[in-house]
């Protein structure tokens, strides 16, 4: 029986051990954490459960593909309930609330009456939004590879999306915030520019606004420890071996090709195939003596614009008015990191069960922008501790302005810089996704090397921008080139 050891127990790395145990290989999963899940976690502090990761997910509907391999891989399925709430975003301007529906007739019809002049822009959105209502990640398998149950794009399913290919051309040409600012009213473009931020281009505004009018991107029960643990429980139910607390220091390499891995205490892992699903630009600094010449990763680490974000949680002993907190302007600014916020904004978990204690509220949002520089800075002068102290208290005195009730009532407010996302998971700059902007065409990396025999890679960076999803696929997709190179059928 082939070796195969996965590095990182990620989305992407569980997924692609789950798939290359039930493929009857012997494989081995290293995580240099306590606990599974990456960038997919959550956490407490004081009673207060803080979700980092799952806000809405793509593929919670049983309509799409992607939602049978959340299936098979354990994450989810027929006794994991899946909400998905009415209301998405909201946002304040001028004393009114302005709000985002998943229904995006629904959401028209709020804009227009709001702001009848944007009509013309408003039906315009609507039919973009409905143009994709068909626009999915297909789930194929890769060439060369003998499948148990064969996976192809089936030709009435391309049809279906044939609107959607005439629009996006012209949407992957423009910004989110492009898009935002052809509707005259500035709430309705703060609204729309809220959505995924001013770095995406429209068409990955569009697509989210799709995916949620389609009933999908729904929030699984539970957020994503939970999810990891069932992914994980799955894996293991199969035979596969979960190494926690277990760094991988180096892959060992002879003869161009794989032979094991080698680790924080000086083991040696024998492997004929290791799969590398910690983020690769990362991994290509640290895991190899000489790392792999191959060309698609000299452009990946070329062409990737991390994405980056500086994570806050709030613990409040009292029920705040709103499940979904409006984005409202600041009266004083938040200066951070050489950057201010203008605008704050939270999701409110207290309406999902265990999230806060009775009577309380779990608030999280995301500053988004690349403050690693700044935060790695901080913490090698000792001043990290303080810097993070000087946003807690801003954030303090933003919240406690709009909502006096809160006054006295904060009894936590735990940030996660980027330093934090590079601790826990060896991310380059802590960076979750990659920014695909205007120009950036689609693609995805092969995933495996060429000049190295047996070396495979997965994560978000192989399927930019990244997210869970794309993690979830390339997973797959690395078990299935494992199963081509040693000619054995993808289960």
């Amino acid at each position: 029986m082939k070796k195969i050891v996965v590095i990182g127990a990620g989305i992407a790395g569980l997924s692609a051990a789950i798939y290359a145990k039930r493929s009857g290989f012997d494989v081995t999963l290293c995580e240099q954490h306590s606990i599974a899940g990456g960038m997919c976690t959550s956490w407490k502090r004081k009673g207060y459960l803080f979700e980092g990761a799952v806000h809405w997910l793509t593929g919670t509907s049983p309509d799409t593909e992607l939602y049978q391999v959340w299936e098979e891989t354990g994450a989810l399925g027929d006794h994991v309930p899946v909400l998905l709430e009415e209301l998405f975003l909201s946002v304040e301007w001028e004393g009114k609330i302005i709000n985002l529906y998943r229904d995006i007739e629904k959401t028209a019809r709020h804009l227009m009456e709001i702001s009848p002049c944007d009509k013309k822009q408003i039906e315009k959105m609507v039919k973009d939004v409905k143009a994709f209502t068909h626009f999915q990640m297909p789930i194929t398998d890769i060439k060369g590879v003998k499948a148990q149950k064969p996976k192809r794009m089936k030709f009435s399913t391309l049809l279906k999306m044939i609107p959607a290919f005439f629009r996006i051309g012209k949407l992957s040409k423009i910004t989110s915030e492009d898009y935002a600012i052809r509707f005259k009213h500035p709430g309705i473009q703060n609204l729309i520019f809220s959505i995924i931020g001013y770095e995406y281009t429209a068409l990955s505004l569009i697509v989210t606004l799709s995916t949620l009018n389609n009933g999908d991107g729904g929030y699984p029960e539970g957020g994503s420890l939970p999810m990891i643990e069932r992914m994980a429980k799955t894996y293991e139910s199969l035979g596969g071996t979960l190494l926690l607390k277990t760094h991988a220091k180096k892959i060992k390499i002879e003869n161009d090709a794989v032979t094991g891995v080698l680790l924080g205490n000086g083991t040696t892992l024998e492997a004929d195939a290791v799969i590398v699903t910690q983020e690769t630009i990362a991994a290509l600094q640290q895991l190899f003596e000489t790392p792999p010449q191959d060309q698609w990763l000299k452009e990946l680490c070329k062409k990737t614009k991390p994405a980056v974000c500086t994570f806050i949680g709030v613990g409040v002993n009292c029920e705040l008015p709103e499940p979904k907190i409006p984005i409202w302007k600041l009266e004083t600014p938040i200066s951070y990191a050489g950057r201010t916020e203008k605008y704050l904004g939270f999701n409110n978990y207290s309406r999902y069960e265990g999230y806060a204690p009775k009577g309380g509220s779990t608030l999280t949002t995301i500053f988004k922008g690349d403050t690693y520089d700044f935060w790695k800075k901080a913490k090698d002068e000792g001043r990290y501790q303080q810097e993070k102290q000087d946003l807690a208290d801003q954030i303090s005195r933003a919240i406690c302005m709009k909502y006096p009730q809160a006054e006295g009532n904060i009894e936590v407010i735990d940030i996660a810089t980027p330093v934090t996302y590079e601790r826990y998971t060896n991310s380059y700059h802590g960076s979750w996704m990659s920014i695909s902007g205007v120009g950036d065409s689609i693609k995805t990396y092969p995933g495996l090397s060429e000049s190295i025999r047996g070396l495979y890679f997965a994560g978000h960076r192989i399927m930019p921008p990244g997210g869970l999803p794309g993690a979830l696929y390339t997973g797959r997709m690395a078990a299935q080139l494992v199963c081509r190179q040693f000619d054995v059928v993808f289960k």
